[in-house]
């Protein structure tokens, strides 16, 4: 069988619902009108095989989850794909990202990965170069990483991190084995909610300009393009209207 050329990849499973997520929203950003009409992609979701990202971040874990993502990047680039994405905005912190990508090169493989972090914030830049303060929700994984606080400093903007007290409910909200969203992601809990709407409600009373919802699983949560007037960001959003500017800028849709 001949696969399509481009052909793009989701490295999913970090949590399974953001990377079908991320497959929706390439979906949905597609003109089509017809099946034959959608852009080609393999969906990768193997979660047992990628170690948790914020865990190995916080020392707790030894194992870098580099290792299974560059084998699975090498299977992506195997079976055809010519770019490809992660599902997952911690993932890309140096000590996992830059060790997968190193991985790779040493075998030779250009498979062409975009690096969502760095894409959010030429977004920002490109659609609203009047921000100048961004607040960021992410996992303790993230902040311990500086992962959106490097970037966006590298750009001339200044990130804002919420209180540590307000840090542990965002945390919570995504892996409590009660109510977060990792556990429950089908149906966001009442709790799980709360908690981040009060994150977010934190990062505006702190002079927020916009608002980067820094883990996949948090736009599962939070449906809204804006709060009160302030921007709310979706890293997966962004990164799939980047794949098909990538590959078949004609079919990209976005809304008016």
């Amino acid at each position: 069988m001949t696969l399509p050329s481009p052909l793009i990849g989701i490295l999913g499973g970090m949590g399974p619902q953001a990377g079908l997520d991320l497959a929706e929203k390439l979906i949905s950003l597609t003109r089509a009108q017809g099946d034959q009409d959608h852009i080609p992609f393999i969906l990768f979701s193997l979660p047992e095989m990628v170690s948790d990202r914020t865990a190995f971040l916080l020392g707790r874990q030894a194992i870098n989850p580099a290792y299974a993502l560059a084998e699975q990047f090498e299977t992506m680039s195997s079976l055809g794909c010519t770019i490809a994405a992660m599902a997952c905005n911690t993932a890309h912190a140096g000590p996992i990202f830059d060790v997968a990508l190193g991985l790779l090169r040493g075998k030779g493989i250009e498979l062409r990965i975009l690096h969502m972090v760095k894409e959010t914030v030429a977004h920002i830049q490109a659609t609203c170069p009047q921000i100048r303060r961004v607040g960021i929700l992410a996992t303790h994984g993230a902040y311990q990483a500086g992962l959106y606080e490097q970037a966006l400093g590298q750009a001339g903007l200044e990130a804002i991190l919420p209180d540590p007290e307000i840090r542990e409910k965002i945390h919570e909200a995504i892996y409590s084995s009660v109510f977060g969203i990792k556990v429950c992601p089908g149906v966001v809990s009442a709790e799980a909610l709360r908690r981040i709407y009060s994150a977010i409600r934190h990062l505006l009373d702190l002079g927020a300009g916009a608002i980067i919802l820094g883990c996949t699983e948090l736009p599962l949560a939070v449906k809204e393009d804006r709060i009160d007037g302030i921007r709310m960001l979706d890293p997966a959003r962004i990164i799939a209207e980047k794949l098909i500017r990538e590959t078949y800028p004609d079919k990209l849709a976005l809304p008016d």
